[in-house]
């Protein structure tokens, strides 16, 4: 690990408190979950169900990172998905498609680290993958702009899905941290977010028994839909 990564983590370590109220959250999210997690399946559907279910079932068909980001059918759809959940809209600008592409395989070692810590993963054994995640997050540039959280969460869950949600501003900024979530550096949201998500994911028995439908694809969607639904 460089001296830029460790500096990093350093500066950004996780701040369980930052959250406000985050117990009080941390149950609200597992009481949806756990009792209506279903309405999250009437969500509209259109390009952006479509293109989620076709990167999502890409990714299945190629069992290791590197597969999948060698292979041009996936880094598309994962540009077109990323396109039809608004990263080219609402003054969101995506890289061109060969940038896009040239920084995703050029990080495919730092994917790799991820794969290979999620070996031992847990929602409870979480450490190392949280750290090959926050590894990653400086180098994996995705749009014109500076911002990254947004585009690296979303482009994680898909690469990861059972490791990383798909975060927001106007639903996952807003609704766990309210109008602070601006004061608050990218890197340092995305970790306190993701520890937010194993906590819930730690705190409930066998959350795999709720997924299911279109949009309630696994764990970590379901946090991501509670949070949507809070």
């Amino acid at each position: 690990m460089g001296l830029d990564t460790c500096f990093w983590l350093g500066l950004y370590s996780f701040q369980p408190d930052v959250i406000p109220n985050r117990p009080n959250k941390l149950s609200q999210v597992t009481s949806i979950i756990t009792g209506s997690i279903a309405q999250a399946n009437q969500y509209s559907g259109g390009p952006a169900l479509h293109f989620y279910q076709r990167a999502l079932s890409l990714r299945q068909q190629h069992p290791t990172v590197s597969a999948f980001l060698a292979n041009n059918d996936c880094i598309e759809m994962l540009y077109a998905l990323l396109v039809s959940w608004d990263m080219n809209s609402r003054g969101a600008e995506i890289k061109d498609y060969v940038d896009f592409k040239s920084n995703l395989q050029g990080n495919t070692a730092a994917f790799q680290a991820i794969e290979t810590a999620a070996a031992g993963f847990t929602w409870t054994n979480r450490a190392a993958v949280v750290r090959s995640m926050s590894g990653l997050y400086p180098s994996l540039a995705l749009m014109k702009s500076n911002g990254r959280l947004v585009s690296n969460s979303k482009c994680l869950h898909c690469v990861f899905p059972d490791l990383c949600l798909p975060m927001d501003r106007q639903n996952t900024l807003q609704k766990l941290y309210g109008s602070i979530y601006e004061g608050r550096p990218g890197p340092a949201r995305f970790v306190e977010v993701l520890e937010f998500c194993y906590d819930v994911l730690a705190g409930i028995p066998n959350p795999q028994q709720y997924v299911g439908g279109p949009w309630n694809t696994c764990p970590t969607k379901l946090v991501d839909n509670a949070i949507i639904l809070l």
